[in-house]
């Protein structure tokens, strides 16, 4: 008789998370490019396992060719599908949607753009509306109207939310005097000012072949989308006037805190932060990863210490805003009023500790597998893959970046990340803005630097000077 034996089974300790296994093999798709006579540019990505299409048209053109109009390109982005010389906006909403099809517009920094999603076998029809609305838009009086309203009620309307207000401060004083100063969204007195010239001359000036691309993403071939090219944008012509923008220098080592009156806010939103990076920086992965560890997961430092170990806040995060110029370095929080002078205090101490210590090996192997593990999941569509394709054309990357993505990654040291954060992170030049309640929180700052209270509206009307009684 043969006696069988239970087998063991060892309890699972839910105090450690489980060990991760070594990532998976995860290539980065090869995709087809073409330059045309023109000057426009055709990507195509491959992707045959369902009957859909996405396309994105994309100009180089964004928010930072705004001029003195902030919004401008913004708005020009959004009049695209409001109407054209063939089409009203209501027939360009029927013609997509009695397809399936999905067409939407917008604008960045750095960009413009429309895109159109649809079943391969409405390709055809959806192209043509897309090359009517990039090339031959009317900005009609009543759809510039209606948009203009909305776009002053929703300015109105944020200018109530803390965060809206702490960021356009912040933007202000980090980037005094260039356009990233101004919301790339406008202000009230840009948008009511905005003409009709004004959208047909920057349309005019930046939507050009020469500073355009096109990006296929799903099931069609490069021979097929090359025939659609040709089709519709093959006999487009003009030139980008290249206009030239310097990059921001606004970094000032005696900054006062701002903080923009929010009477009866019982917390105060941050943000404290400097010029950072261009995205095109050699050093960029390095500093993803030092930010990473900084403030840019769950697990990092700034997190750890504001929301876990002092109980400030529900979470704390650092970013490197890189944009083709250098963008901001940004630690942002909301904290308790009570608390607003000591999270200031943990979080320089963070920003000083990156600089001076080596990363522990734990740390290191945390970030490192995040970001390895993460990057998968960003592939996942060709959506997704065209998107990495847009950033490789738009800032000038290698065309094996995100190939040797994981390989890079892998490479940073501990040395590595202290070598970037001494170069790129300074205490010495940090500005410091808030919104919240300045009757609770000015006093307790005043131990740091002058304090300046400003309006909603950004007008000043309060200073107070350190060691001052008020």
């Amino acid at each position: 008789m043969t006696v069988q034996r239970k087998a063991t089974i060892k309890p699972l300790d839910r105090s450690k998370p489980p060990k991760s296994g070594p990532p998976g093999k995860v290539a980065f798709p090869k995709y087809f490019e073409k330059v045309y006579r023109n000057g426009f540019k055709m990507f195509v990505v491959e992707n045959h396992g369902l009957p859909l299409v996405t396309v994105g048209f994309v100009v180089k053109a964004g928010s930072t060719l705004d001029g003195g109009l902030p919004g401008l390109a913004s708005v020009t982005s959004e009049l695209l599908t409001k109407g054209t010389k063939n089409r009203n906006a209501v027939r360009i909403a029927d013609e997509i949607d009695f397809v399936g099809g999905s067409l939407s517009s917008s604008s960045s920094w750095d960009s413009s753009q429309v895109f159109i999603s649809t079943l391969k076998i409405h390709l055809d029809t959806c192209l043509e509306v897309l090359q009517d609305v990039v090339l031959n838009p009317s900005f009609p009086d009543e759809e510039i109207d209606r948009l203009r309203a909305q776009r002053i009620a929703s300015i109105i309307k944020m200018k109530s939310e803390p965060s809206y207000l702490a960021d356009t401060k912040f933007s202000s004083v980090v980037f005094k005097g260039h356009p990233y100063a101004m919301p790339a969204g406008g202000t009230e007195d840009s948008v009511t000012a905005m003409k009709r010239e004004d959208f047909v001359g920057y349309h005019h000036d930046y939507y050009t072949p020469d500073s355009s691309f096109i990006v296929f993403a799903g099931d069609i071939t490069a021979r097929e989308a090359d025939r659609f090219v040709s089709k519709y944008f093959g006999k487009w012509k003009g030139k980008n006037p290249k206009v030239s923008v310097p990059p921001p220098d606004g970094d000032s080592t005696d900054n006062p805190i701002y903080i923009v009156d929010k009477p009866g806010a019982v917390q105060s939103t941050l943000r404290i932060g400097h010029i950072g990076i261009a995205r095109n920086n050699s050093d960029f992965i390095k500093v993803a990863f030092m930010n990473t560890l900084l403030g840019g997961y769950f697990g990092s430092r700034i997190n750890m210490n504001l929301r876990e170990a002092h109980g400030y806040t529900y979470g704390g995060r650092t970013i490197f805003d890189a944009r083709i110029l250098p963008g901001s370095f940004e630690v942002s929080a909301d904290v308790r009023n009570e608390v607003t002078a000591e999270t200031i205090d943990e979080i320089m101490k963070e920003l000083k500790r990156i600089r001076t210590a080596l990363p522990t090996k734990e740390e290191m192997k945390q970030v490192r597998g995040y970001l390895s593990g993460l990057f998968p999941i960003q592939l996942e569509t060709p959506q997704q893959v065209a998107g990495r394709v847009v950033a490789i054309e738009m800032y000038h990357l290698p065309k094996n970046y995100y190939r040797n993505y994981r390989k890079n990654v892998a490479a940073v040291t501990a040395a590595d990340v202290r070598s970037v954060a001494r170069k790129y992170i300074h205490p010495d030049k940090l500005s410091i803005v808030l919104s919240g309640n300045s009757k609770e929180i000015s006093r307790s700052l005043l131990r740091l630097r002058q304090v300046k209270v400003l309006s909603p509206s950004g007008k000043e009307f309060q200073v107070f000077e350190q060691g001052e009684e008020h």
